[in-house]
């Protein structure tokens, strides 16, 4: 069965994204059947992996050393191409000293067959240790439907639940009506005292979150950057591609945007930024959602790349002069906390964002625009930034102090709470 699943999951990762994107429900509950295999009673090494009870002996029995045992429940992939907040948070955690395990569907990349350390204090599984460790702190996110009705109905709850709220629940984010009614009752489960403590990716969240259990239930840690894998230059030795090299050195100004091409991108606005503007370059670097790629007119002043993997992202991004985020005015706009905002900064980079989104638009070194004429006026504006060295360093200092270690630490006040 595995073998089937393995080769299913070749055959969907090399179709077209627009097929990808029809295919994808389906595809989720096909996967779903092929994994029925459980390893609970996996007592062999396979792959080079470890098994249940020689995790348990290894590592497990030596878990006093850490400052405490967190695990990550499946949400997303570990080796995707673009990491999120979910790799981003293991890895800060575990530079503080915890034992992070990190739960996978194996969905995409990942193809673990019990534990594998894939970095120092981190184990990658795709074994159910919810409930198996006890006084662990255990992440739920509000997005993630695959394990929501385990979390709901487990009977020995012998750990604290973090519920991580970085999204309201909308079908632009959270799917079909199936999934969309596990999280709600995922969400509910949480706020009625499910979760010991809820963590909000945004002010916004945070203060619904905070008006329902209290604000002392509530930790706010905002999404954050890897300040050194942005300012590492020794990603120089990736060679990029010919046609991206071309398409650079036709513009004098290049306005880049990185990130999943998405529902939430304002792309009639977007297409009228990118007509009005026909002597500078445009740039989108991420993966195709639901044909998020082909709501974008195809114009000689637009490239389209797809997915680049994280590793390699910092050298293609700092051919950006300035950087773009133009989630579509609403909800979401309203209350992500976005990634990128952080990643920009340490690449000092001029940031443009749609002003609905309340989250950048606290900065006063972020441009925002209502429409694309305003959004066109301020991407000029930010073009003349573009290498003063005052406001770079500005942006350089912003991204310091939202750096994924001080996002930890914030996020630390639940395993402190949990030891009283």
């Amino acid at each position: 069965m595995n073998n089937i699943y393995n080769a299913a999951k070749k055959i969907y990762w090399k179709m077209p994204q627009s097929v990808q994107s029809k295919l994808r429900m389906p595809a989720r509950k096909l996967a779903k059947y092929l994994r029925k295999t459980e390893i609970d009673d996996y007592n062999h090494s396979k792959n080079g992996d470890l098994s249940w009870s020689q995790f348990e002996k290894n590592i497990l029995l030596h878990s006093n050393k850490y400052k405490g045992v967190f695990i990550q429940s499946p949400v997303i992939d570990w080796d995707v191409d673009l990491y999120q907040r979910p790799q981003h948070l293991a890895n800060a955690f575990a530079k503080l000293g915890y034992l992070v395990i990190y739960c996978t569907l194996n969905w995409t990349k990942d193809n673990v067959s019990g534990f594998r350390q894939v970095s120092p204090n981190i184990w990658l599984t795709n074994y159910n240790v919810t409930g198996k460790i006890p006084d662990a702190i255990v992440s739920i996110y509000s997005t993630s439907y695959a394990n929501a009705d385990n979390i709901i109905n487990a009977k020995n709850k012998n750990y604290q639940l973090i519920y991580e709220y970085i999204d309201h629940i909308d079908p632009q984010i959270s799917g079909d009506p199936e999934n969309i009614a596990r999280l709600l009752r995922l969400k509910e489960y949480a706020f009625n005292g499910g979760a010991d403590k809820i963590v909000a990716s945004s002010i916004a969240l945070y203060d619904e979150a905070s008006a329902v259990v209290g604000a002392d239930n509530v930790i706010l840690s905002q999404n954050g950057v890897d300040t050194a894998h942005y300012r590492n230059l020794t990603a120089n030795d990736v060679i990029l591609p010919n046609d991206y090299k071309e398409f650079r050195k036709k513009y004098k100004n290049i306005v880049g945007y990185f990130g999943a091409l998405a529902p939430w991108i304002w792309y009639d606005t977007v297409n009228e930024i990118t007509q009005n503007n026909p002597d500078i370059g445009f740039i989108f670097i991420g993966p195709d959602y639901y044909g998020g790629s082909e709501s974008l007119t195809k114009r000689a002043n637009v490239l389209c790349t797809g997915a680049i993997d994280y590793k390699e992202l910092p050298i293609y991004a700092r051919e950006f002069d300035i950087c773009l985020i133009p989630f579509e005015p609403g909800e979401i706009a309203k209350t992500t906390s976005p990634l990128k905002l952080f990643e920009y900064f340490a690449l000092e980079k001029p940031v443009v964002v749609t002003s609905a989104m309340r989250e950048c638009i606290v900065y006063d070194e972020v441009f925002r625009g209502k429409d694309s004429e305003e959004l066109s006026k301020e991407i000029h504006k930010a073009l003349k930034l573009k290498n003063d060295q005052c406001f770079k360093a500005k942006l350089a200092l912003l991204a310091d102090q939202n750096n994924w270690t001080n996002r930890a630490i914030a996020f630390e006040v639940a395993f402190k709470d949990a030891k009283q």
